[in-house]
Order: C-alpha cells, then sequence, then structure tokens
C-alpha cells in the first residue's frame, strides 16, 4: 500500500483528524451491524420460543383429533395447523412464508406456505431438511438469510414428549416484517450515532496530548539528530585535514555528489546514505601511516597495497554504528571501477552500489579540480577529458553524461573554495534530508 510523508503540521492539523474521523465512522459501522445482526437474532429466539408454543398446541391438537375422530397423523395434523392459526394472533415480528412440520422419524407430514412463497421458488434453506439437521431435542437453530435482497430467518426446532424423546419438528423460514425491519434499522442507527459521539469526544479530549507529545517527540528527535550530524561532520572533517590539511574536500565532493544524486532521482533514504558515505569515505586513512599517506611521490606496490587497505578499515569503522551503517556502500565501494578494474572486490557495472558509483565521479573531479601539497588544480576542461577517459572503465557512462549537465555550473560555484558559505550551504541541504525528515509523519 502506497505512503505519504507529511509535514508535522499538516499531519497533525489535517491527516490525524481526518484518520481519527475514518476511524469513527468505521467503528460506529461495524457496531451497527453488529448490533443489527444481534437483534435479528434476539428476535430469532423469540420467534422460535413462540412457534414452539404453536407446535405444542398443533402437537395435542393433533393426537385429539387421531383419538376422537380416528383421523391419520397427517390429516390430523394439517387440521391442527388450521384451527391454530385460526384461532391465535398473528405474530408481532412478522410471518412464516414457509412451514414444514415432520414426525420423530423425519417423515414429511405436512407443508404449508404463504401465498408468495408459491409464486416464488421455493428457497433452499428448507428443502429437503434430514433428521440428522434437525437440533437436540427442546433446542432450536437460528440462520440468517437474505432472500431476494430481504432479510429472513431458517428457524429449526424439536419437541419432546412428557416422557422424554421427540415427538415432532418443525421447520420454517420467517419473513420479519417492514416494521420489524424499521425498528431493528433504527436501533442500529442510534447505536451507530452513540459510539460515533463517544469516540469523537474521546479523541477530541486526546487530540491536545497527541499534539502535545508528538511536538515534542519530533523536537527531541531532531536535536538527536543534530548532535549525530554535528560529530559526523566533525569526525568527517579531522579525517580529511589528516590527509590534506583542510576538510574543504568534504565539503565539495558532497555538494558534487549530492547534485548529481538528485539529476538522477536518488531517493531520500538513499541520499542520506549517500551523505554518510561522502563525509566518512576515507574514515579508514586513520589506519594508514603517515609516510604513505602523505608521501608526495608515487606509492610503491607494497605502499599502495597498504593504501588500499583504507577501505576495509573505514568498513571496520562505520560497521558498528547502526546509524553509520548507511554509509557502507559508499565507503566499502568507492574504489572501484565501472569494469570491474577496482578494488577491494572488482565489482563491475550496477553490481557496483548507485552510491558509489555516483560518489566516484564527484570525488575523482574534486581531486582533479582542487590544490593538494602535491599537485596544482587542473583546469575544468582538462578534468573533463579525464573523466571522459574514465567513461565505461573507470566510471558509469550514464552518471558521467548528467554529470556533464551539471559540472560547469558545480565548477563555477564550488571549486577550490574553501570558506563558511560553502559549509553553511552543506549543512542546509543535509539538514533538508535529515532533519526535514523529523517535521514529517507517515500514513
Amino acid at each position: 500500500m502506497h505512503r505519504r510523508n507529511y509535514s508535522l503540521g499538516t499531519f497533525v492539523g489535517r491527516v490525524l483528524p481526518l484518520q481519527l474521523l475514518a476511524a469513527t465512522l468505521v467503528l460506529a459501522l461495524v457496531l451497527g451491524a453488529l448490533a443489527f445482526l444481534r437483534d435479528q437474532d434476539r428476535i430469532g429466539v423469540e420467534v422460535a420460543q413462540e412457534a414452539r408454543l404453536r407446535l405444542e398446541l398443533i402437537r395435542l391438537g393433533a393426537a385429539r383429533l387421531e383419538r376422537e375422530e380416528g383421523l391419520d397423523a397427517r390429516t390430523a395434523a394439517g387440521r391442527a395447523l388450521d384451527g391454530i392459526q385460526a384461532r391465535t394472533p398473528a405474530l408481532r415480528f412478522g410471518e412464516f412464508t414457509q412451514v414444514r412440520l415432520y414426525d420423530a422419524g423425519g417423515r414429511v407430514l405436512l407443508e404449508r406456505a404463504s401465498p408468495e412463497a408459491v409464486r416464488a421458488a421455493r428457497p433452499p434453506a428448507v428443502s429437503e431438511a434430514r433428521p440428522g439437521q434437525f437440533p437436540p431435542v427442546d433446542g432450536h437453530a437460528i440462520e440468517r438469510l437474505r432472500i431476494e435482497g430481504r432479510p429472513h430467518l431458517h428457524i429449526m426446532l424439536s419437541l419432546s414428549r412428557a416422557a422424554g424423546g421427540t415427538v415432532a419438528h418443525a421447520e420454517g423460514l420467517f419473513r420479519l416484517s417492514d416494521t420489524t425491519l424499521a425498528q431493528i434499522r433504527r436501533q442500529a442507527l442510534n447505536g451507530m450515532l452513540y459510539t460515533a459521539m463517544i469516540v469523537a469526544v474521546t479523541a477530541l479530549m486526546l487530540y491536545p496530548v497527541i499534539l502535545r507529545l508528538t511536538r515534542r517527540l519530533a523536537h527531541h528527535s531532531e536535536n538527536l539528530l543534530e548532535a549525530n550530524l554535528e560529530t559526523l561532520e566533525v569526525l568527517g572533517g579531522a579525517i580529511a585535514k589528516r590527509d590534506s590539511d583542510t576538510d574543504a574536500h568534504n565539503f565539495r565532493v558532497t555538494l558534487y555528489a549530492l547534485r548529481l544524486a538528485e539529476a538522477s532521482g536518488l531517493d531520500e533514504g538513499r541520499m542520506r546514505g549517500l551523505i554518510k558515505g561522502a563525509f566518512l569515505h576515507d574514515a579508514g586513512k586513520i589506519g594508514i601511516r603517515d609516510d604513505i599517506l602523505h608521501k608526495p611521490g608515487r606509492l610503491d606496490a607494497d605502499e599502495f597495497r597498504i593504501m588500499r587497505t583504507h577501505v576495509e578499515h573505514g568498513l571496520d569503522i562505520v560497521k558498528h554504528s547502526s546509524w553509520l551503517a548507511q554509509a557502507q556502500d559508499v565507503v566499502g565501494c568507492h574504489h572501484e571501477k565501472y569494469d570491474g578494474s577496482g578494488y577491494p572486490r572488482g565489482l563491475a557495472g550496477d553490481a557496483i552500489p548507485l552510491e558509489a558509483r555516483i560518489f566516484a565521479i564527484a570525488d575523482v573531479f574534486d581531486a582533479l579540480t582542487s590544490r593538494r601539497p602535491y599537485k596544482e588544480p587542473l583546469s575544468y576542461a582538462a578534468t573533463m577529458a579525464i573523466l571522459e577517459e574514465g567513461r565505461g572503465t573507470h566510471f558509469d557512462p550514464t552518471l558521467l553524461d548528467r554529470f556533464a549537465g551539471i559540472a560547469p555550473r558545480l565548477h563555477a560555484e564550488y571549486s577550490g573554495r574553501d570558506d563558511a558559505r560553502l559549509r553553511e550551504e552543506l549543512r542546509g541541504i543535509v539538514r533538508r534530508f535529515f532533519v526535514g525528515g523529523l517535521d514529517t509523519l507517515e500514513a
């Protein structure tokens, strides 16, 4: 299911009330439906009890007719039923549209149907019941049915003789009257309204508390995240200064990587991982000896082997923090190359995490355009020519094309800069991806 993020103000002021209203309506509808069904069951029990009394009168009347007039059981039961219907008032909740009487063995003694039921097709619920389907002696079974869109009750009951044992079974289809249905619906609606009112009042009482707690939670979470971001910035800056006497590289390369990531449609969650990785990409250089890290000339094979271990050192640093774990893709793969010739794992193509492929372009671009103790900055044209030489070997061709579209502006805005405004601009962007998320709630 698709979920959306809302600002805290929007969530508390609009989304939360709507969700509470929806929950109120759902709860009211559910309880109203339960009340409607409960009333049907209550009516079914009352009808079954009244039907049991009439069945007992029919049994007694049929027994008298058999004894006094010598009638067979079927004829006696029919005349007794006719007599009971003539002498007793109609049932107050509706009427039986079909009735069937059985003897103790389950044989049909008689069957009657209202004129409407005769004209309509016989519903399956009252066709050919078997003795095993009847309820226990003096018990009853009620089933709710809808026939032609109208509620009906299918009632089965068994009647015992005074001496024990079953003497008769009855089965009927009871149609609820319009008056009864209107009364049940009215009671259900009243129950729904009472429920909605109670839930609404409760929600109104709790709403200020929810609002206050939510804002306090966001405030404390923001303070905690600010502390984490400051730690990330300080740690990344300390690493960068050990490598090049300045932390400006971290700021610039992070800005370059973020702009390319935005052009590539990276989602916010992966953006946060890219930011952490950009700040800490060279964290493992803490474990490299100064004579190798600061050597002005080219490293020999053994020195380069040692230098390469900074990737493992970096991974070992970030993997012990759940908050920094997102940085692993960049820290562990920013020296991989698109053709598989990089290190430490020799990954190639899309097997290299997208964040690492993005960062590789940004890292090399800043390294070439920046002044280092052992080199002067290259021009923009020379830098782009070197990047182009790495197309398909060092760099992802698609990402390189996207970077070429934004590189002139990035070079003009950030190349060689090491000032407070650069830091403030990056901090504003970083907090948009981190702190801004704390002022949002998912729904």
